[in-house]
């Protein structure tokens, strides 16, 4: 917070936005707390900067908001994930993540007045609304799938699933991100493949390497 606030003190003229991401990729999929969006919110307010969410994961971080911080064991997942998009004035959406769907996404906006900006800058790049878009049946998916992601029992199995990997790993004394996250479980590049600098890439010779070797498909994110 106070790097943020030290942001927009110096540099606010060059800022037409804050974006929280909930969870966090570059943190190991950990969640950001209740405490920490409203007091975004009051920062943005103070400044006059909008709020975003990047909304990819926010299902997982509603569950952990309920498993980790203090005051919120007794509230559903989809209650939390109800305030925190209330502290937003928009926010972006995968749905190929929490929205449970094989295809698609979207902006959502809070004022009238930028969805209509966003459409009219929307026919210059892509065309009008009504041109295209996604199939009927891929928005159902990205609409039950909404529904369907704040379940809590399929939550705590998904994080679960994370957690038994990740202990599995620790044991076998394979350096990881800790705690476990909400979508992945995050290797430790630099501590596993010490001897590559970190300018010869190691995160993308150790996903290379599971590739080639296990057929596992992961993907590199810089701390």
């Amino acid at each position: 917070m106070a790097a943020l606030e030290r942001t927009l003190e110096r540099d606010g003229s060059r800022v037409p936005l804050v974006m929280a991401t909930v969870t966090n990729n570059t943190g190991g999929g950990q969640p950001v707390s209740l405490e920490n969006l409203r007091a975004v919110r009051k920062l943005c307010d103070r400044y006059g900067k909008p709020f975003f969410l990047d909304a990819c994961r926010f299902a997982e971080n509603a569950f952990f908001i309920k498993l980790r911080e203090e005051g919120q064991g007794g509230r559903t997942p989809k209650e939390i994930a109800q305030e925190m998009f209330s502290l937003a004035d928009g926010c972006t959406m995968s749905a190929k993540k929490d929205g449970l769907a094989n295809i698609g996404g979207f902006l959502a906006l809070n004022d009238d007045t930028w969805a209509e900006r966003c459409r009219n800058l929307l026919i210059l790049t892509e065309g009008f609304p009504t041109y295209g878009g996604l199939a009927g049946y891929d928005l159902e998916a990205v609409a039950r799938g909404l529904e369907e992601v704040v379940e809590e029992p399929y939550l705590r199995y998904r994080i679960r699933s994370i957690e038994y990997l990740h202990e599995r790993l620790v044991a076998a004394g394979v350096p990881v991100i800790q705690p476990a996250g909400g979508h992945a479980v995050y290797l430790d590049a630099r501590a596993l493949l010490a001897r590559i600098p970190p300018l010869q890439y190691p995160g993308i010779a150790l996903a290379n390497a599971l590739y080639v070797e296990a057929g596992i498909r992961g993907s590199r994110s810089a701390p």
